[in-house]
């Protein structure tokens, strides 16, 4: 626990003048953590997020508004594109592919044989697999 909220946020302002942010986000993350309506903390941590454009000043700037709706900071929010990351598919053989066409499910036969072509590594089914989608 610190001892004095206002000199930890003097200490971690002068780190904040002379660009030591790690130093004083540390600081200010302390003083916020015993003075969660601490608006002049929530400030300078927001410059110091701003300028590292991280995604945690999307967090900061609700604070802020929670603390002083009126409050005018030209605020872009930092947008994090998510990687997507392709989970491949159970593949079916072309022996059920070819009983599917028998029963009358193309759309499903279409979409399986695609997805044989996209992701099977046997480059003979694949063949197959395009040979059977021509037909159809």
């Amino acid at each position: 626990m610190i001892s004095n909220i206002t000199n930890t946020f003097i200490k971690a302002k002068k780190a904040f003048d002379i660009s030591q942010f790690t130093e004083s986000k540390n600081l200010l993350n302390e003083v916020i953590k015993h003075d969660k309506d601490f608006l002049s903390a929530y400030l300078m941590l927001y410059e110091i997020y701003d300028k590292t454009n991280s995604k945690k000043k999307n967090i900061i700037y609700k604070e802020l508004k929670r603390l002083d709706p009126d409050l005018s900071i030209k605020h872009k929010p930092v947008v994090s594109i998510k990687k997507r990351v392709s989970k491949k598919p159970e593949l079916v053989t072309l022996s059920l592919i070819k009983l599917m066409i028998s029963q009358g499910k193309k759309t499903q036969a279409k979409k399986n044989l695609r997805l044989i072509i996209s992701y099977s590594k046997n480059k003979s089914e694949q063949n197959k697999a395009q040979n059977i989608l021509d037909n159809l």
